[in-house]
């Protein structure tokens, strides 16, 4: 085909393809459309090119909020040789503490020895009966007011004794029986007031009924003070060696004193020399009269005070 021979416009854009074809695949052949070449295809400037579509991802777990993990983070145990170290110290330390605490919450009577227990048996024991005693003799009164026959005797009888029980106990009067006697001896200053009176205390426990120190006489309103080095008993000082008079059961008080912990041991500790002798006879011969009550007023049998 000669590009001379037609000069049209179609025909020369023919040429012209065929031409570029003719550097490719083939040759134009008429009446067929030429396959169009990838190189010679113009895109539209103002064509409108397809938006991108997002891929899809798949769905994440939801994250836990920052402050959880922040939290975990502090609380994640970070274990090292010397906090492992620090971590079996505190335990082995708790388990002490705990072990000391029981043991001392235990009951004392369980660090005595079997002959100290068997003392204190039998020291209960004789109070029980002492108390049974006093009970069968209250209800033996008891009876003999309410009979008819005598009553006007009985009650005189048991109004002297009781008289005597109260003057006794008072310290109006004098008392005698058996019981012991106990020899304190200290330097000044070596004794305090509190030690007497704890003393004093495991006596009366004991069941003493009448006591005196050095010809004072201790009743239930009885004191004891610090002063200068010195021991003063109801405003009498004491003098030394401190000798108690004390009527009672000897054995039951001298086991009392004598118990570890007690009130002779503990002067002991102190720094005195004390001595205990049992005896069948006692006698307190120091009286204190009573004084008379500033406030108190006896009770009338309706209950109504005078």
């Amino acid at each position: 085909m000669s590009l001379h021979g037609d000069t049209s416009p179609t025909s020369t854009v023919v040429a012209m393809r065929g031409d570029t074809n003719t550097q490719g695949s083939g040759s134009f052949v008429p009446g067929e459309r030429p396959e169009e070449n990838s190189d010679d295809v113009v895109e539209d400037p103002d064509a409108t090119a397809p938006e991108p579509q997002p891929e899809s991802q798949p769905e994440s777990p939801p994250q836990e909020p920052r402050s959880w993990r922040v939290l975990w983070g502090m609380l994640r145990p970070r274990g090292t040789r010397s906090e492992l170290l620090a971590g079996v110290l505190c335990l082995a330390l708790g388990f002490a503490l705990a072990v000391q605490v029981r043991q001392s919450g235990t009951d004392q009577l369980s660090s005595l020895r079997q002959d100290e227990l068997v003392r204190l048996l039998d020291e209960v024991t004789q109070r029980a009966e002492q108390l049974d005693a006093e009970v069968a003799t209250l209800e033996e009164a008891r009876a003999d007011l309410q009979s008819e026959g005598g009553q006007d005797q009985a009650a005189l009888e048991l109004a002297q004794q009781r008289a005597e029980l109260e003057g006794i106990l008072s310290g109006r009067l004098p008392a005698e029986g058996p019981g012991v006697q106990v020899d304190v001896e200290a330097q000044r200053g070596q004794l305090k007031a509190s030690q007497m009176f704890n003393m004093l205390e495991e006596l009366r426990n004991a069941g003493a009924e009448a006591m005196e120190i050095n010809d004072v006489r201790i009743v239930t309103s009885s004191y004891f003070e610090d002063a200068d080095g010195e021991i003063v008993l109801d405003g009498d000082v004491l003098d030394r060696p401190h000798q108690w008079a004390v009527i009672g059961d000897p054995e039951t008080i001298d086991r009392a004193l004598e118990i570890p912990g007690g009130a002779l041991p503990t002067l002991r500790t102190a720094g005195a020399r004390t001595t205990t002798t049992q005896l069948d006879h006692v006698e307190v011969d120091a009286v204190k009269q009573p004084e008379e009550p500033e406030y108190a007023r006896p009770a009338l049998q309706d209950g109504s005070g005078g």
